[in-house]
């Protein structure tokens, strides 16, 4: 489904960002990551080393249609949660969304290459609060951007995140010496 060019683009992260598994990626059937076939979301995750936050490169494919030509909304927010999440288990933070804020900024033609970015905003106990942007790999496009609190949880609730999360974790800390 996807081409050669998309593929690279995809595949081929910026000079200061360095790619990164999320304890979810071990699962196949992942609602937002896990299809393999190009139809829906084809995510490249990766770690802006700088500030340490989450990346992503996206591309909407045709299953995420909602109006003619364009991603529906849900295909929007679902990646924005799923990132948001992914960010704070990123910190070291093994969370579930308890409440999510999706404002639309303009309507994202199916193709369009994306990039996602999400970060911790504030821990306040089992609280951690996220934000999150879609844009264009223009840079100057936004086309949603988001807010979730989430709550953390007992990683012994995850099953097999938790073992994943756990080497994902010390590999972080690791890369952070």
């Amino acid at each position: 489904m996807l081409n050669d060019d998309d593929v690279e683009w995809l595949e081929t992260p910026p000079a200061d960002w360095s790619a990164v598994r999320l304890p979810h990626m071990v699962l196949e059937d992942s609602f937002v990551s896990g299809d393999r076939s190009g139809r829906r979301l084809s995510i490249r995750y990766f770690r802006h080393d700088p500030d340490r936050t989450l990346r992503a490169k996206v591309l909407f494919g045709p299953g995420t249609q909602g109006p003619p030509g364009h991603a529906h909304g849900g295909s929007m927010a679902a990646l924005l949660d799923e990132a948001m999440g992914g960010a704070a288990w990123m910190q070291g933070h093994p969370v579930v969304a308890a409440e999510l804020t999706t404002r639309f900024k303009t309507m994202l033609p199916l193709g369009a290459r994306c990039v996602v970015e999400a970060w911790v905003s504030a821990v306040d106990g089992r609280k951690v609060r996220v934000a999150g942007r879609l844009r264009g790999s223009d840079g100057d496009t936004v086309y949603a951007e988001g807010e979730a609190l989430f709550i953390t949880l007992d990683p012994k609730k995850f099953g097999v995140l938790a073992s994943e999360a756990s080497q994902i974790f010390s590999e972080l800390d690791e890369g952070a010496s």
